[in-house]
């Protein structure tokens, strides 16, 4: 730090004289900077703490007002820093004469909660031996003291009210050489004071005869500032007095996080104003994830469904999350989850009719056989159903008029929920026309209950003997294109009677792939 000092020693004045030199309009920069002694703080030392400052000297432009007794003893004196900004000092130089006691009383200084109250003095000290004469009388130290108070003492407290903090000494004392070069040793001493129970305190400082300047007082007190550690946000905390002791703090939970109820969060404030041993967290909550000490919401397209995930994820297969902070994807149309299906389950949808259905009748029994589905619709619980209709008229005229089989016939192994693609139809009556289906099923067929997907064929048992039926397959992406009922293509039917006569019929065929 450069101060601008004139510092001078006569015989007719005090040792000791600080005052703010004049320059002219002319003088240049350099020109102060040449003139001026360089305050040096001493290596290792930091005017930096971090806390709360009470009393700060330097920031005051105004006369600081401070009480001085006896009116001979510390003087308040003018100056500026090494920015020419305007600082006030305290000095005294009383050194010719012994026995001095010479206080000078800070105004009433609010703790504002500080337990443990720390005072950074900044101070220069005249080398006694520098100065002629006063081998009896000139000290190198002076006291520094407080009284606590709930209000303000007053312009002149009794010095039995003080307690005394230290003897303060100087690391560095400056002579009459370091004059003539313009150096002032800058001292920087801190001391602290601690279990305060009042409201404020004053401060005072008893000179027993040094020549010593005063440059800047700041009083202060340390506390961990607040912080955001682990999702969770740690207010400003006051350290408490005792060295050894730690203030442990419960966080509070960031914007859309939540606690961990196993561990909720905690941070310990030591004396020197440090956050120390984090405990437990908070978790953002479902639809937010962490980023930058806070919680920012899914983006579109992504979901979170529990603050037990770290991360938002991709939607799965055929879903999608049109919002920022999605919980879970929404399944595009006709696809659908199960209520077993986890939020993270690709959406899936009905299958395709089954293919190659085909059929081969003896008598009253009846086979059918199929391929499976072109689109199982992304499940693996495919199944079959079979439906049977007993149809009256001709075997060739249109089916229209038909009704459920009934009880009568049998289906081996059995009706619905084949997992083999065949089944054995029994007990079907002579002469008779019949409809069946094979439904393609899983298990989301029931969320689309106006639409099924199955192959359908007609059957006619008015003729003895083995019948053999194919049904040619269907274009594929006919079925992709939703196809309510197709029935434009022939099937053939070769029919052999007991004679070993051979016919062929041709008749319309329905395949549906709809309602």
């Amino acid at each position: 730090m450069d101060l601008l000092w004139d510092w001078s020693f006569t015989d007719q004045t005090p040792p000791l004289s600080i005052r703010f030199p004049p320059f002219s309009a002319q003088t240049t920069l350099n020109q102060r900077l040449a003139k001026s002694a360089v305050w040096r703080c001493p290596e290792g030392r930091s005017a930096k703490t971090e806390g709360l400052v009470l009393l700060n000297s330097k920031e005051s432009q105004a006369e600081l007002g401070w009480t001085s007794f006896p009116s001979n003893g510390w003087e308040e004196i003018s100056g500026v820093d090494e920015k020419y900004k305007p600082i006030r000092t305290y000095q005294v130089c009383n050194v010719m004469e012994p026995n001095q006691n010479n206080w000078l009383q800070t105004g009433w200084i609010w703790r504002q909660g500080g337990q443990r109250i720390f005072i950074e003095l900044q101070f220069t000290l005249r080398d006694c031996n520098s100065i002629p004469g006063v081998a009896g009388s000139c000290k190198e130290t002076f006291n520094l003291l407080y009284a606590e108070s709930d209000w303000d003492l007053g312009r002149v407290a009794r010095e039995d009210r003080y307690s005394k903090i230290d003897t303060i000494a100087a690391d560095e004392s400056f002579t009459q050489g370091d004059l003539g070069e313009r150096k002032m040793k800058l001292n920087t001493e801190v001391r602290e004071i601690g279990h305060l129970n009042r409201k404020g305190f004053h401060l005072a400082f008893q000179d027993v005869g040094a020549c010593v300047a005063i440059v800047s007082v700041r009083v202060y007190y340390k506390r961990c500032l607040s912080t955001v550690q682990n999702l969770a946000v740690f207010p400003d905390t006051v350290a408490e007095a005792a060295f050894a002791t730690l203030v442990e703090v419960r966080g509070t939970c960031v914007n859309n996080s939540e606690v961990d109820t196993d561990s909720p969060p905690r941070m310990h404030c030591s004396a020197e104003g440090e956050w120390l041993v984090p405990i437990g967290k908070c978790s953002c909550s479902a639809g937010y994830e962490e980023g930058h000490s806070s919680c920012e919401a899914c983006p579109k397209g992504t979901y979170k469904m529990s603050s037990r995930q770290q991360e938002c994820f991709p939607c799965p297969a055929h879903s999608v999350a049109e919002e920022e902070g999605s919980v879970l994807c929404v399944c595009e149309e006709d696809h659908f989850r199960t209520p077993l299906d986890p939020p993270s389950a690709p959406c899936t949808r009905p299958p395709s009719p089954p293919r190659d259905l085909v059929y081969t009748l003896k008598q009253s029994t009846l086979i059918l056989e199929w391929a499976a589905p072109n689109d199982s619709g992304g499940r693996g619980d495919l199944s079959y159903s079979v439906g049977c209709r007993r149809c009256v008229g001709p075997p060739r005229a249109p089916q229209t008029q038909c009704e459920p089989c009934g009880a009568s016939v049998g289906f081996v192994p059995q009706q619905i929920g084949l997992t083999e693609r065949t089944v054995t139809v029994v007990n079907l009556l002579p002469h008779s026309n019949y409809s069946f289906s094979v439904e393609a099923r899983n298990g989301v067929s029931e969320l689309l209950p106006n639409k099924r997907f199955y192959a359908q064929v007609n059957v006619s048992t008015s003729l003895p003997g083995l019948i053999y039926h194919r049904i040619p397959d269907f274009p594929s992406h006919k079925a992709q294109t939703g196809c309510v009922v197709c029935e434009r293509f022939l099937s053939l039917t070769l029919e052999m009677d007991g004679s070993g006569s051979n016919r062929v019929r041709v008749q319309y065929e329905k395949l549906h792939w709809g309602p």
